[in-house]
């Protein structure tokens, strides 16, 4: 697989092309990268799904955060064709969770505050796990912009074992209490704290992985 040069935020068209082979090949690295250098377009897609009649009330990260967990598990279903391939296939599953939130939504009209707070929670969750899992090993040539190192975080996060990905989104993103997590994943608050100890760990790795490929000069 091709090095993207560091000091570069988006790969070659050629890159591109390669990592799409890699990634229909079930190679998770490969599958990371293109979720990293496609994250702006997949943000900027998902909020112009939402428009005016959303706004507030579904979140376009949450939205992305969703689909690239069904990029992992459904990569099976991808054939690279060309370098915008992969972005073209994973926008779909972008677009099918943007209509699920709004399917939700008009089910459950009452709950809209809920959702509204549960968003605010989980922004706010994304930038308390953000700085968790920052690399020690940054230098200031190899300092990730925020919109960066938050889609290679949800990108790491989508990686996780499902365990260790449901305990880290419950207690860093969503903020939930231990107690309550724990009940949901029928465990003790003990094994949900390991499980969710491990996953930020790993999380640290990923961002690692990327500062490799998304730092500014």
């Amino acid at each position: 697989m091709s090095k993207v040069e560091e000091g570069s935020t988006q790969p070659s068209a050629q890159e591109l092309r390669d990592l799409c082979v890699h990634a229909a090949a079930g190679d998770e690295e490969a599958i990371e990268r293109l979720l990293w250098a496609h994250h702006a377009r997949f943000i900027g897609y998902a909020q112009r799904k939402i428009g005016v009649d959303w706004t507030g009330k579904i979140d376009a990260e949450d939205i992305v955060q969703e689909a690239y967990i069904d990029v992992f598990r459904l990569i099976g279903d991808f054939t690279p064709e060309r370098e915008d391939s992969f972005y073209y296939w994973a926008a779909r599953i972008v677009d099918h969770k943007f209509i699920d939130a709004v399917r939700r939504l008009r089910r459950k009209k009452r709950d809209i505050a809920r959702e509204v707070a549960r968003s605010a929670r989980s922004s706010s969750g994304r930038l308390t796990l953000l700085e968790r899992v920052r690399p020690n090993t940054l230098t200031p040539s190899r300092v990730m912009r925020h919109e960066d190192a938050v889609g290679a975080m949800i990108g790491c996060l989508a990686r996780l074992p499902e365990d260790q990905r449901i305990a880290v989104t419950r207690l860093y993103l969503d903020q939930a209490p231990a107690k309550e997590v724990a009940e949901e994943m029928n465990r003790s608050e003990d094994a949900v704290r390991r499980l969710a100890s491990r996953g930020v760990e790993k999380l640290r790795e990923g961002m690692g992985r990327a500062s490799q490929y998304l730092s500014q000069m």
